[in-house]
């Protein structure tokens, strides 16, 4: 009971304040609003894993946004069809980087976002990985 009749006290008071203190407090309310919702997300450990791993080759990504978003897009690129490590590794190297560094970044970004090719690589299944028994090397590599 004391609680309802805090809450009817509370609503008195704000209903004879002048309009412009009743405004500010409404603007107060959705700003903060805003920016509980507008919080960024957790980061996801994938990304980190693979910020980290780039460091640890040695790798010059750039922003990490960018090579977030570069290392995200390997994965469907391997899924259309005709997709290799070869023709992935050639187009990350179109953004700037050696061809063996895009292949190691190709790689990397397997690893990290791409389960699926990492579990058909585990059951034996080699083909289209360059460098490896069975698969077939880049050119100029």
């Amino acid at each position: 009971m004391k609680a309802l009749a805090r809450t009817h006290h509370w609503i008195w008071l704000f209903r004879h304040q002048p309009l412009t203190i009743r405004l500010l407090a409404a603007a107060a309310c959705l700003l903060t609003a805003a920016a509980a919702l507008a919080a960024p997300a957790e980061a996801d450990p994938a990304d980190d894993n693979f910020i980290d791993a780039l460091n640890h080759a040695g790798i010059d990504f750039g922003e990490p946004g960018n090579a977030m978003a570069v290392g995200q897009s390997i994965c469907p690129m391997l899924a259309k069809p005709g997709g290799s490590l070869a023709a992935v590794a050639s187009s990350v190297s179109k953004r700037g980087m050696s061809p063996q560094m895009a292949q190691m970044f190709t790689t990397i970004a397997i690893q990290m976002y791409c389960p699926e090719e990492m579990a058909r690589i585990a059951s034996g299944n080699l083909s289209g990985l360059p460098g490896l028994p069975g698969g077939p090397a880049i050119p100029g590599i």
